[in-house]
């Protein structure tokens, strides 16, 4: 009778056991999901963006220009900054002036900006620090190069250190893990626990955490912390090491043991192993996620080199977007009239400067919202989304006036010059060539209408 006990116990046992290791599986596993997306969207993300600008042909001519075009990196970073809703600067060795998305400049002297001539020095090409005392960022600093391999100097993005404790509280709230992110100083530069974080006065060391101070002196000297379990005087935790290697960082996972849970954290430590191999699995899947930025991130920053609009690309990218969020959207196609002649009384140099100046007049007619690109020759194409087709054909009209009644100087040359245009509209977009057919087509019934005047078809 007491040997049937004793199985009976034991099956009991191993099966409670069990559902409570599956029951930790069930919401560690739940908790998969977020874990990715908040790596990814706090920390990849941004180091990634910056990356793939530092590669773009438009960043890398403007800093490799004998002499910098102040205006032109200040135009391009605050452009960068709207449209990520992140912090961005150029830093120029040309210049040694660092060009911020707020408008500012400042001077990169020797002895007074000290981040810059240190990172400079460092052979990562990648460096993250915190920085501005007032309001506390952090920057990923990614160097630039010409084709040539010369140093160009460094383009920085940053975000508020206030975005990041926002969506560690939310995940801490959720799954109850608490995150530490160390540099190669052992510094902490993130957490989930608001008092850990540097307030402008004081940055602390992963050293002067308690729970690190309860590990053994053997423990603390170990590369890596992975499936050890610290005792406190408030709290007991599992730690868990995930090494950054492109930023030389070292992320902490804290998972609070109940004391109620006893019995099974043999089986928790073994099942937080296999946790731990599945973040590790997710930065690698991140690297995928990543090329899907890149290539995002290209089409958003793809320019005309002569009239510095966005190009086709950028409109598909936008385009893409309306889709996506099942919004209606009107379409103008804007040609300039009789440009050959410009072309073939002044020269095409000439003709170039007066496609600026159209593009310059084009663009201060839009709004905050909406997307022009320069389609090929003298054509433009604008995307309004959200836009009716009578306000676009208000919109269109507006600009063909002013367009025609705006005299141009170029190179000492006074010129008038007019533009057709052909305007389209869809409640629910599906087809960006079906668009841009359409509208073509109302252009063209502008041009054999005498030209400088507005023509408009429903899609």
């Amino acid at each position: 009778m007491l040997f049937i006990m004793a199985i009976a116990v034991g099956i009991s046992g191993y099966f409670t056991l069990s559902d409570s290791v599956e029951e930790q599986s069930r919401l560690q596993q739940q908790s998969m999901s977020p874990a990715f997306d908040l790596i990814t969207e706090e920390l990849v993300k941004p180091l990634h963006t910056a990356q793939v600008i530092a590669n773009t042909q438009t960043l890398r001519n403007l800093m490799s220009a004998d002499t910098i075009d102040d205006s032109a990196l200040l135009a391009l970073v605050k452009r960068m900054s709207m449209d990520y809703n992140m912090t961005f600067f150029v830093a120029s060795e040309t210049s040694r002036t660092q060009y911020n998305s707020n408008g500012t400049t400042l001077a990169l002297k020797e002895g007074e900006v000290e981040w810059y001539f240190r990172v400079k020095e460092q052979p990562l090409n990648v460096a993250a620090a915190l920085g501005n005392r007032q309001d506390v960022h952090i920057y990923f600093d990614v160097k630039v190069f010409n084709d040539q391999g010369q140093f160009l100097g460094f383009i920085g993005v940053g975000k508020r250190l206030k975005t990041f404790l926002d969506a560690f509280d939310r995940y801490k709230d959720s799954f109850g893990y608490d995150f530490v992110f160390v540099d190669n100083k052992q510094d902490i530069v993130l957490a989930s626990d608001p008092k850990l974080l540097a307030n402008g006065k004081r940055i602390l060391q992963v050293k002067q955490l308690p729970w690190f101070q309860a590990l053994t002196p053997k423990q603390q000297a170990l590369p890596s912390l992975n499936n050890i379990i610290v005792k406190t005087p408030d709290y007991t935790s599992l730690i868990a090491q995930i090494d950054i290697k492109v930023l030389r960082w070292k992320m902490y996972i804290l998972t609070p043991l109940s004391s109620r849970k006893d019995a099974s954290t043999e089986a928790f430590t073994s099942h937080t192993s296999f946790v731990v191999l599945i973040i590790f699995l997710i930065f690698v899947v991140a690297h995928l996620v990543i090329r899907f930025f890149e290539r995002e991130t290209a089409k958003k920053h793809q320019l005309d080199p002569l009239t510095q609009l966005h190009n086709r690309a950028h409109i598909q990218w936008r385009f893409d977007k309306i889709v996506r969020a099942n919004q209606e959207a009107s379409l103008i196609m804007v040609d300039a009239d009789n440009f050959k002649k410009v072309n073939d009384t002044f020269g095409h140099n000439i003709g170039d400067k007066v496609l600026i100046k159209i593009a310059q007049l084009l663009q201060n007619e839009l709004r905050e919202y909406d997307a022009i690109a320069r389609w090929g020759g003298e054509e433009f194409v604008i995307l309004l989304p959200s836009t009716k087709l009578e306000e676009a054909r208000i919109i269109a009209q507006r600009t063909c006036s002013m367009i025609a009644s705006h005299p141009l100087s170029v190179d000492n040359i006074d010129m008038f010059i007019s533009a057709s245009f052909g305007v389209t509209h869809s409640p629910k977009p599906r087809s960006l060539e079906r668009l841009i057919k359409v509208a073509d087509d109302a252009l063209y019934e502008a041009k054999h209408a005498g030209k400088s005047c507005v023509r408009v078809h429903e899609s």
